[in-house]
């Protein structure tokens, strides 16, 4: 179960916290520290990581991270780190080395874990749209649905239908199951 400090914080005070194992974000100022993922999380996390990594090395205008942190707000501080997540290269290019990326990924992906609400779901998803993102992913594990979201726009995706990369993916095309299954 993810825990909150009600403390505000800072940039400087969030990026000095322990590397620990457990993840951290700032939720309008609030810490929240997250478990570490479980296998199952774990797994679903490689599937996408390593298909979106196989597709944009062949595009060159993008790149695939697990795990970076997005500075979606200043005021109220709010740092994001989604599971996945693909930037442009423009945006890479401008981002110090030592930085949190500013703004949100072009895609975040989440993929839910027991101790995620659909509350703070919703709160996440709503950040990374307000923020820029094109699409957000959730991905389900447990019923192996993929719930897309975008400005405009939400779907739910099943089992052997397609997930196809429309204006933000050009030619990226994968059945939903293939996430979820091991060693695929």
């Amino acid at each position: 179960m993810a825990t909150v400090t009600s403390t505000a914080m800072t940039v400087e005070e969030f990026s000095r916290l322990p590397a620990d194992g457990a993840r951290h974000e700032l939720n309008a100022g609030e810490l929240i520290t997250l478990p570490p993922p479980k296998s199952l999380h774990s797994r679903v996390a490689r599937s996408v990581f390593t298909r979106l990594d196989a597709f944009l090395q062949n595009e060159g205008l993008r790149e695939v991270y697990q795990e970076a942190g997005y500075a979606l707000s200043y005021e109220p501080l709010t740092i994001r780190q989604p599971d996945v997540s693909v930037l442009s290269n423009a945006r890479i290019e401008v981002t110090p080395e030592d930085s949190y990326f500013e703004g949100a990924p072009e895609l975040a992906v989440e993929i839910v874990s027991p101790s995620d609400s659909a509350e703070d779901l919703e709160v996440k998803v709503r950040q990374y749209l307000n923020a820029g993102a094109k699409q957000v992913w959730v991905l389900y594990p447990k019923s192996q649905d993929l719930h897309v979201f975008q400005p405009d726009r939400f779907f739910v995706l099943k089992g052997d239908q397609v997930l196809e990369g429309a204006d933000l993916l050009p030619g990226f095309a994968v059945k939903v199951s293939q996430f979820f299954g091991k060693g695929q």
